[in-house]
């Protein structure tokens, strides 16, 4: 039992050492569509996924609401596991959208949680703006995160901690084809902790062009306050009817991304992998969706 734990110390290790500095509530991708697309997402998030992604793209809402849930281990690694419940629905009349996220990330150890982050998101995203061929939509999204830490092995409970964050997200339509967003998140710089660990507040600016109907790339800039910026691009292209294929690039570690969507009605299954950007393996993320109301 101490041999496995010890291995599984030292895997940990290898991710925290080959990865940028980590901190509590890290910057791990909920959407695998986004994933496959080299992790840019906030100009054109999936309305599900847009309370975490950019509260401005609950605009993006079609019909009346849709779900989704993703599920990934990252970097392939069977003792952390990152799981996403996020759900939009379109308010009365032209009052907005309102949109809900739940991500828990977790490390685990024969049935025995070590830590546990969860971060409950309750976003608002409206319209300021519509026309034929532009719109403008604000968001904004509260973050309320709950960090807790296992026992250790001489029974000293840890404890746990409660913080809240604030987002704010605008994204643009110009002429029907060009998006662009940003977005700030934690923008009050919340802290954690008997340590009062800052939470990380991160910038990011984006574009998303669609030259033909049934392609769309993406390009993306994240900067973290002590850290090299990001840069994040993709491609999503419909090869058959229901069927997207997507590729991506990303730098800070350098990764190669890539993944499928497909839809059928009013359901979608979505599968994201991205490299480990270095000695880690692959990371692969899968995901279902369903949108109701509306064409």
């Amino acid at each position: 039992m101490k041999c496995k734990l010890t291995v599984i110390l030292a895997l940990v290790s290898v991710v925290m050492l080959t990865a940028p500095a980590q901190a509590a509530f890290e910057n791990l991708m909920v959407s695998p569509r986004a994933r496959a697309m080299g992790d840019a997402s906030v100009a054109d998030p999936s309305a599900a996924y847009a309370a975490t992604l950019n509260p401005a793209g609950l605009a993006l809402l079609q019909g009346d609401g849709e779900a989704s849930a993703s599920y990934v281990q990252p970097y392939g690694l069977d003792f952390h596991k990152l799981l996403y419940l996020g759900a939009a629905f379109r308010l009365p009349g032209k009052s907005g959208s309102l949109g809900i996220g739940f991500r828990q990330y977790g490390v685990d150890y024969q049935d025995v949680s070590l830590q546990s982050e969860s971060t409950l998101t309750v976003a608002y995203g409206l319209p300021l703006y519509t026309d034929i061929h532009s719109s403008i939509s604000l968001g904004v999204g509260l973050n309320m995160y709950r960090l807790e830490f296992g026992e250790t092995v001489g029974q000293l409970d840890p404890g746990n901690d409660l913080s809240t964050g604030l987002d704010v997200g605008l994204r643009a339509t110009l002429h029907g084809r060009t998006h662009v967003g940003v977005m700030v998140h934690n923008l009050d710089v919340p802290e954690i902790g008997r340590d009062q660990e800052e939470l990380p507040r991160r910038m990011h600016g984006g574009i998303a062009y669609e030259p033909y109907p049934g392609v769309l790339t993406v390009f993306e800039l994240e900067s973290t306050h002590g850290e090299d910026p990001q840069w994040r691009g993709g491609l999503e292209v419909a090869v058959l009817e229901g069927l997207v294929v997507r590729t991506g690039i990303m730098t800070e570690p350098s990764k190669l991304t890539g993944g499928f969507g497909y839809t059928f009605g009013g359901a979608s299954l979505d599968y994201g992998f991205s490299t480990g950007g270095g000695v880690l393996d692959s990371s692969h993320q899968f995901g279902l969706s369903w949108a109701w109301g509306g064409e």
